[in-house]
């Protein structure tokens, strides 16, 4: 999966000081290994100190950085990624344990603490395969990829490659009259109604894009539709966005995007035990009894194959905004167009492989920076996920040649390569899931990087906290292509997000686009249920092979990152914003701007509540949010501060600030969680059923129900954690 982002842009706001100073004689533990890596502070603050370090602290944690920076290389990049692609590994499969094999060996040879941790989940294959147009005419359909010449990926003999299928689908024989309904968004199935054309008894043919898989599931069944034909049409990542693979990074008519349809949006994580760790011992539900397995069968087709449907479909022309990239016009049908859908898919309980790397801490080893990326891919996955498993083993590569030099971080790194991601982001959902108590005592930040690159264009995602430290290391890091510093790209280029991703308006105005976290990667667990700080970072560009056999090291060669600068860019970018989490002396958060951006999306809701809610609960949220923000902007201040201190922090002090921004996040956390979908605690944000990322989704939905009692217990739960927050702020 992919994650899904909105734009927003933040002010970053300073405060006074309020906290007692830190003792400024204290001395701090130096890890310089040689006086040849040496550096005044005098050096360090001209050039700019890293929030929450002081000049004399930076000066260490500068050295390091620069020899940091130098440490990753596009050609070992290359190589991981070419031995990441040699084959197919689906989760669950032996091409998937012999990756997550692989990803340890090399973890243990870059000196990390490793393990692999092994859950059972319930996960899904196909058995057959089948698609038939029988009226007006019989047409076979689901047919395999065609192989490029000249690209031996593609001459693929694994069958899971060959075979059009969607995970967790249920089994299904059926012939049905096909109904064509756009993107299968609400709005679509609201203007069918419109027209009088219902899908109830109906199989849906619905394009891709505007909404996720599962979403479109859901929609149909809700309304009756016997099951859904998903495809990829050229208007959206094939030949009308430019030129298709061989020629071009677009997608061929023949390609389809494969995917799980699951309901994660509701409870990620193994479908049997929703909401507690698949260990070995661990209670499982029915089948029969999970909320988030499909009613209603879904395949995936190829453009090549959905317009065999399409030119076939009679009745009303559809809407203009509906038509799409094929040649000819595209109707909704009336019934005459019918197709017979065989479907035998098998769910099992099979192990699934987590690979955990740590580089213990010196100082605080209980406290947690992760890095998290996932390892099993549909096909080869060169982009989805091997681009982002190649750039954490060339950062833990990196990581260890600075541990054989001596260096060891102040907090401990944890490497994450998660499994079963494309299930239901399976792998960090149960370990996340496994270690809550620990995470939410002990994580500092999870940074998340599931696709590291399609092109050159920074895409960010997180919380409002992370910004600054996102940012500056950003400053630090050279763009390949322009020779700028990747801030400075990111500024000029005030990067748009990919075809993938599910952009909508954002809160603010100015400053640098970024996204807010929504649903479709790995840091759910850790944001949305456990409470952690977390970010995902990927390099964007034209990727119209998402899911496909196409997605395979030649694509990525000719396309997606040639020279495979971007992806030793990544690990610099991802290193350094790690590095500084890990070590500097007051953790780098500003929640500040967080604080400014609630208040924003707390004033975007008055367009969709009454007036008496507006002034009785609104308005004194905003308020609240704003006292949240003062005593924020305290702390952030304070960081600021320290950074042209020239002592080294009374360790006594620096825990009571670091627990204080250790706990605003978790102080949002609501231990009932969101009505309807308890598994998200998060009062902020949470996931739609698009993926989208929906801002304080509790008061959101209840307000969209106009049920006021609801919304006015969720903005009393919201209340009290904005308090929680304040609070969190000032130390005893």
């Amino acid at each position: 999966m992919s994650p899904r982002r909105r734009l927003v842009t933040t002010a970053l706001v300073l405060c006074a000081l309020q906290f007692a100073p830190l003792a400024p004689n204290a001395q701090s533990p130096s890890c310089a290994p040689t006086s040849s890596l040496h550096e005044s502070a005098d050096s360090v603050q001209n050039s700019g100190v890293a929030l929450g370090f002081s000049p004399r602290s930076f000066a260490d944690e500068h050295r390091w950085e620069k020899r940091y920076l130098k440490l990753p290389k596009p050609a070992q990049c290359g190589r991981y990624l070419r031995r990441l692609t040699s084959e197919p590994h689906v989760a669950g499969t032996p091409g998937d344990h012999r990756v997550s094999e692989y990803i340890a060996d090399e973890f243990r040879r870059d000196g990390l603490d490793t393990e692999i941790v092994e859950y059972k989940v319930l996960l899904s294959y196909p058995k057959s395969v089948a698609l038939e147009l029988t009226e007006p005419e019989r047409v076979a359909l689901a047919h395999p990829e065609p192989p490029i010449r000249g690209d031996k990926a593609t001459y693929v003999e694994d069958p899971l490659a060959h075979i059009p299928w969607n995970a967790y689908s249920p089994s299904a024989d059926i012939t049905a009259p096909v109904i064509y309904a756009n993107y299968g968004t609400a709005e679509d199935y609201a203007r069918l109604t419109a027209l009088g054309v219902s899908v109830r008894g109906r199989i849906v043919l619905v394009r891709y894009f505007h909404g996720y898989r599962g979403g479109k599931s859901l929609e149909a069944e809700n309304r009756g539709a016997a099951g859904v034909l998903v495809y990829s049409d050229p208007a959206d990542d094939g030949a009308s966005q430019g030129r298709v693979y061989p020629g071009g990074p677009w997608g061929p008519l023949a390609h389809f995007q494969r995917g799980a349809v699951v309901y994660d949006f509701m409870v990620p994580g193994d479908p049997l035990t929703p909401g507690w760790a698949s260990t070995e011992d661990a209670r499982r539900i029915p089948e029969s009894e999970s909320k988030i397995l499909p009613k209603i069968p879904m395949m995936p087709l190829s453009a090549a194959d959905a317009q065999e449907i399409l030119r076939r479909l009679a009745g009303a022309a559809a809407p203009n905004a509906w038509q799409g990239g094929l040649p000819f016009l595209y109707h909704i049908g009336d019934g005459t167009a019918r197709v017979h859908l065989h479907l035998e898919m098998e769910n099992r309980v099979t192990p699934i492989w987590d690979v955990i790397g740590k580089i213990r801490g010196r100082d605080e080893p209980d406290k947690l920076v992760i890095l998290g990326n996932h390892h099993d891919a549909w096909v080869y996955g060169a982009v989805d996920p091997a681009s982002g498993t190649a750039t954490m083993l060339e950062t833990a590569r990196a990581m260890g040649k600075l541990l054989q030099e001596g260096f060891r971080p102040r907090r401990t790194l944890v490497f994450g390569s998660w499994d079963a991601e494309e299930y239901t982001l399976t792998g960090s959902t149960e370990w996340g899931e496994q270690y809550e108590d620990e995470l939410k005592r002990n994580a500092v930040a999870c940074l998340n990087v599931d696709s590291a690159t399609s092109g050159r264009n920074l895409s960010v995602s997180l919380v409002p906290s992370l910004l600054r430290v996102l940012t500056e290391a950003a400053r630090d890091v050279r763009d390949p292509a322009s020779g700028q510093s990747l801030y400075e790209r990111w500024i000029a280029e005030n990067t748009a997000l990919n075809i993938r991703s599910y952009a909508v308006p954002g809160a603010g105005a100015g400053g640098v686009p970024y996204g807010i976290l929504g649903g479709g990667s790995d840091f759910m667990v850790f944001l949305q249920h456990d409470g952690v700080p977390s970010a995902d970072l990927s390099f964007d560009g034209p990727y119209g092979v998402y899911h496909s056999l196409y997605d395979d090291f030649d694509w990525m060669k000719k396309f997606g990152d040639p020279g495979l600068e971007y992806h030793a860019a990544m690990s610099r970018l991802w290193g350094l914003v790690a590095l500084r989490l890990a070590d500097a002396d007051l953790e780098p958060f500003d929640y500040a701007a967080y604080a400014s951006e609630i208040e924003a999306y707390l004033d975007s809701l008055k367009a969709h509540a009454p007036a008496s809610f507006t002034s009785g609960e609104i308005d004194p949220l905003i308020e609240r949010a704003r006292r949240w923000h003062d005593a924020a902007a305290a702390v952030t201040a304070r960081l600021d501060a320290w950074r042209e201190s020239s002592g080294t922090p009374d360790a006594g002090a620096a825990a009571r600030i670091n627990q204080c921004l250790t706990s605003e996040e978790r102080a949002l956390l609501d231990p009932e969680g969101i009505p309807g979908r308890p598994w998200f605690r998060h009062l902020v944000y949470a996931p739609l059923p698009s993926y989208d990322a929906e801002t304080l989704p509790g008061l959101r939905e209840a307000l969209a129900a106009h049920d006021l009692d609801r919304a006015r217990d969720q903005a009393r739960r919201l209340g009290a954690a904005l308090d929680r927050a304040t609070a969190a702020c000032r130390p005893n």
